[in-house]
């Protein structure tokens, strides 16, 4: 690879020598230009030899992609206007032309609404509803195969804070590659991307994220990039790359594009550039309200403004004067604004029809390219199937279970905090219900401490379930929007990282209750302890379910805890403590099969009640109803059946698979509904 010295040479020279300098001509007397087009080629010649070795290197571990050109004609995109019943749908794109070649790196600039996003959308194939032709190398449409050659970084970046820059491509090769590409082959990738993207200084980065500080907004950019190319993509769409960067990162940003570009078909959306980054495109796309309004080099877009009587003054950035001329301020006022637009867009057309008119056919202008003895227009590209180089449904759960376990282990807090909550709340119980005796006044006391021991699991568990699926969904939308895996693979990883804490959570949480209550040697002894700690365990693990059932439904981390309550209270009403389960409306009746404060508290009373043989009677204390003598008896009292703890054992494991199977039910139809 080359060295970081070699490359920042590079760039240097490009920056240094792609410099804008004042001129006067004749059309345009007030403009700024290029340098020379010798200039230009014999920068980009040095560039594409600094970076050979790192080519031939990348070249080893992937087939090369085919080189793609990609051509629009007559794009037209219409969205309906929301809650406005009636009303005309609104013109996103309107007769927009164009063509991206490999080896240049093409920018789509225009103002605010513009629909530059829109527009990479629908040349990307992500957005199906537009009309028109959008041909690959003349062949017509994207087939699911060609769309697997493309890569798409949008605007904002989603990383796992608590995974390191190398970890984070190594999972990221894994799944795209690792159904063709072994474990060693995923990770020599990652370190050939790295290199290629400079990022070799922050490799053992944590990435970080707005609590946790990590890695710059430029290395999130290029970060995000290497994400896109580890699968060597013939075509590269980018939305806005130095949205949120200082002048220097983006330009540093824009010239890892460039880079890119040299193998490669790239397409930036960019909202107003600098002059020294504006410098380093090969091609220009202005779009203004949907319609283009000029497509070629970006030397000539300033002479053509000038032609129009719109010179851009001396030493202004040209992408400055573009945006100027191409913004209208307001519609209802700005008649000015509206008129310029409309005459770039007229002439522009005009333009366009004079040269279609030229041309001896209609046919799609392809250039033709020689990559190793075979041509361009081999759309399907080499032999590589980029199905099979996913990983099949086990492989996706044993990488993303290995991922969470992973951002699990780099997070102790959140752990910590449950464990110290677990302890809190158990000592606060046993010193309350401290040595609580078997006998007639002990029987109401034992039946509040087992009722306080399941809604503490209730909340205790189901809360952070709820809020941490909302909280990993972005990342999963825009993960499951490429196809990295599936939805049932994310879930299942997910459920099985989290069982060890669903054991190890209830077992801290029985034993200080049990010793304190109980004694070291309480008299219930260690068969009652094992099946009250199983009970938990059980009960543990349906709350977990519960909470990802109302957060998989709701999907947002403000609303899901409230939703969440909501739910939760009047499944604790009927939990068997308040209200005489015969008692219940018949319309209600059915919510006692799906509350897991029934099973929980029934089990704990049965666990522990049908174990107590004697419960002594003082006669000169006791009343008038002393009638529980045994535990069998108490039972009858609080009628709750005398059978076996294992029933609500196994009610709870059901309830686990139910609610769980509920959440990801509602989970794939969103995702479902969201990504088609």
């Amino acid at each position: 690879m080359v060295s970081t010295e070699s490359s920042a040479a590079s760039t240097a020279t490009v920056s240094s020598t792609l410099r804008w300098r004042a001129v006067q001509g004749k059309d345009a007397p007030d403009t700024l230009a290029f340098g020379t087009a010798d200039e230009e080629e014999e920068i980009r010649t040095k560039l594409d030899r600094s970076h050979a070795a790192d080519d031939e290197k990348c070249r080893l571990l992937l087939p090369e992609a085919p080189q793609l050109t990609l051509e629009w004609r007559d794009l037209a995109l219409r969205v309906p206007v929301a809650n406005e019943p009636g009303a005309m749908d609104k013109v996103i794109l309107h007769d927009a032309n164009g063509v991206a070649r490999p080896g240049e790196l093409l920018a789509i600039m225009g103002p605010s609404g513009a629909g530059k996003s829109s527009l990479l959308d629908c040349l990307s194939g992500r957005n199906g509803n537009a009309e028109g032709r959008i041909m690959i190398n003349g062949v017509e449409g994207w087939t699911p195969k060609r769309r697997r050659m493309v890569a798409y970084a949008m605007q904002d970046e989603l990383f796992h804070a608590t995974l390191t820059v190398r970890e984070h491509l190594v999972f990221q090769a894994r799944l795209r590659l690792g159904g063709q590409v072994s474990k060693k082959g995923c990770l020599d990738r990652a370190n050939a991307v790295i290199e290629e993207l400079g990022l070799t200084g922050c490799r053992d980065t944590l990435i970080g994220g707005w609590m946790l500080r990590g890695i710059s907004g430029g290395e999130r950019k290029r970060l995000a990039f290497a994400s896109e190319i580890l699968t060597n993509p013939a075509v590269l769409f980018v939305d806005e790359p130095t949205s949120g960067l200082d002048s220097c990162m983006a330009r540093a940003v824009v010239e890892q594009l460039m880079q890119l570009a040299t193998k490669r078909t790239v397409v930036t959306a960019i909202h107003q550039p600098s002059s020294e980054v504006f410098a380093l495109f090969d091609r220009l796309y202005l779009l203004a309200e949907g319609a283009t309004v000029f497509e070629g080099p970006p030397c000539e877009a300033i002479s053509h403004f000038a032609s129009l009587g719109l010179p851009c003054p001396q030493f202004m950035n040209p992408a400055d004067h573009f945006m100027e001329q191409l913004v209208v301020l307001e519609r209802a006022t700005d008649h000015e604004g509206l008129a310029r637009v409309q005459r770039l867009k007229d002439t522009w057309a005009e333009q366009q029809q004079k040269h279609q008119a030229q041309q001896p056919s209609d046919a799609v202008d392809v250039v033709v390219y020689e990559v190793e003895g075979r041509e361009e227009n081999d759309v399907e590209g080499p032999e590589y199937d980029y199905e099979s180089a996913h990983l099949p449904l086990w492989g996706q759960i044993e990488v993303l279970a290995h991922r969470n376990a992973l951002r699990l282990a780099r997070d102790p807090m959140a752990f910590r905090l449950q464990v110290l909550q677990t302890f809190i709340f158990a000592f606060l119980l046993g010193l309350i219900y401290f040595q609580l005796q078997i006998d007639q006044k002990g029987i109401r006391n034992f039946s509040g401490a087992f009722f306080y021991i399941v809604t503490d699991q209730v909340y205790s568990a189901s809360m952070p379930a709820i809020i941490s699926v909302p909280v990993e969904l972005p990342i999963v939308y825009r993960e499951l929007d490429v196809g990295l895996y599936r939805i049932g693979a994310w879930f299942l990883a997910k459920n099985l990282c989290e069982l060890p804490s669903q054991l190890a959570l209830p077992t801290l949480n029985l034993v200080p209750i049990y010793v304190l209550i109980f004694g070291f040697f309480g008299s219930p002894g260690f068969w009652v302890f094992m099946q009250m700690l199983v009970l938990l365990v059980a009960m543990n693990s349906s709350c977990v379910a519960f909470g990802y059932a109302v957060s998989c439904i709701c999907r947002r981390v403000d609303i899901a805890p409230i939703v969440g309550n909501i739910v939760i209270m009047p499944l604790l009403l009927l939990g068997g403590m308040f209200v005489d389960p015969e008692r219940v409306p018949a319309m209600f009746r059915w919510l006692e099969l799906v509350t897991p404060f029934k099973y929980g508290y029934f089990g704990f009373m049965r666990a522990f009640w049908r174990n107590v043989a004697n419960i002594p009677c003082n006669l000169q204390d006791a009343t008038a109803d002393c009638t529980p003598m045994t535990g069998h008896d108490v039972l009858q009292d609080y009628n709750i059946p005398d059978q076996s703890v294992w029933g609500d054992v196994w009610s709870l494991i059901g309830l686990s698979l139910f609610f769980r199977a509920l959440g990801f039910i509602a989970l794939h139809f969103s995702l479902r509904h969201k990504l088609s």
